[in-house]
């Protein structure tokens, strides 16, 4: 779907992430969201913000951007960068 979108995604191989801990997983993922920041990407969700779970990866990145100053889309599907109108 992203690529369709010429959009980026986090992809790391299956073989790499199966040897990574979990902070090695954070710090790759966090600096792929450190990016997307940086550049005051609007991000597209594939699931619903409103459907993530408490705990998972989906709502720790989400806080994250948060915390960075996005928000969440009227209809849940995507986070605004701040200042974006």
């Amino acid at each position: 779907m992203s690529e369709a979108m010429g959009a980026r995604r986090f992809q790391i191989p299956e073989s790499v992430w199966n040897r990574m801990t979990d902070a090695e997983r954070w710090a790759a993922n966090q600096k792929f969201l450190d990016r997307s920041i940086a550049h005051g990407d609007q991000i597209i969700l594939a699931t619903p913000a409103g459907n993530a779970r408490p705990g998972s990866w989906f709502k720790r990145e989400l806080e994250y951007h948060m915390g960075k100053g996005y928000g969440p889309s009227a209809d849940g599907t995507r986070l605004i960068p701040p200042g974006a109108p």
